[in-house]
């Protein structure tokens, strides 16, 4: 049947197409940093510069960021758009995840700090409109009007390269965040645990990926702590795969990308997937919340800083 070779076309999947890639995060998140600069990106990133010239190319045209030329002519800088910029709570939410399970196996601690308040922070996952933080066990979801099967095609330009201590100063701000959601086939497999989807041919009629694909990426998201096996038979071998706590704690993560892919891929008939808020009864929008005051952190109103042994950077 047709539909057999096809998966679910949702706004986590176009949004995937974009940004599911290691060195696409890592510019990403050095665009939020305010790294502007070719050489710059290379530096902090440390990605090749053939990586780097071609992510910024595929960014650009995907009009992310926008070339703007330097003082004098020489060169160009690489602007964060509109489009770019409604990424930042997924970098918020990142942020977040990495702080709460991770924070102690690090070697320097990331501080966010709300300019508007004065305070320091974290980023909340609240419903815009009754400002509960979002707990996944009270959404629920149906299909919209743009739900579409398409045929995957997973390109073949996964990142092999490890990424930590990779730049001057450290590691990536979210380094376990952009290994994980750089990998398009490992996304996948947290969305489907979100839509009930546990058991391994059911995972893979879902994102009709190879078995031993799969098997990989669902043995490296139990070593994880991320899903945990859950015997369904009297037969050892047959278990579903379900979310742990910090597996859970991912829904922020996807929620943010798929409020991204709604606003920036949804074709006129509307979104793919509608989500309703139980607490408060109204359709779910996330926004990310300062723990201190409850106002949106907004990429122009919060500023990092990074924190060693050394001090403060």
């Amino acid at each position: 049947m047709k539909h057999d070779r096809t998966i679910r076309a949702c706004s986590i999947w176009r949004a995937l197409d974009v940004v599911g890639d290691v060195p696409v995060l890592l510019i990403m998140e050095q665009s939020f940093l305010g790294t502007h600069s070719f050489d710059e990106f290379v530096t902090r990133t440390g990605l090749a510069r053939s990586v780097v010239n071609g992510r910024l190319k595929k960014l650009v045209e995907e009009e992310c960021l926008v070339k703007v030329p330097k003082k004098g002519g020489r060169g160009f800088h690489y602007v964060l758009t509109q489009k770019g910029r409604d990424q930042f709570p997924n970098g918020l939410m990142m942020l977040r995840w990495q702080h709460k399970w991770e924070a102690d196996s690090r070697d320097f601690q990331v501080r966010l700090h709300h300019v508007t308040c004065g305070h320091a922070t974290e980023p909340v996952p609240a419903c815009a409109h009754c400002r509960a933080e979002i707990d996944p066990r009270d959404v629920d979801w149906r299909e919209g009007p743009g739900l579409a099967q398409v045929v995957p095609h997973y390109e073949r330009r996964r990142f092999n390269g490890e990424i930590g201590a990779r730049r001057p100063g450290g590691r990536p701000l979210v380094d376990t965040m952009i290994e994980l959601f750089g990998d398009r086939w490992a996304t996948l497999v947290v969305r489907a645990m979100f839509t009930h989807i546990n058991r391994f041919d059911d995972i893979q009629r879902d994102t009709l990926m190879a078995t031993n694909i799969l098997t990989g990426r669902l043995e490296r998201l139990v070593r994880q702590g991320i899903l945990k096996t859950v015997p369904y038979s009297a037969h050892a071998d047959r278990v579903e795969y379900r979310l742990t706590a910090k597996g859970r704690d991912l829904y922020p993560v996807l929620l943010a990308l798929l409020q991204w892919g709604d606003k920036w891929f949804s074709d006129e008939r509307g979104p793919p997937l509608l989500l309703t808020h139980r607490p408060c009864g109204h359709d779910l929008s996330m926004v990310a919340a300062c723990s201190h005051c409850g106002d949106e952190l907004q990429l122009s109103n919060s500023r990092f800083t990074i924190e060693t042994a050394e001090g403060s950077a």
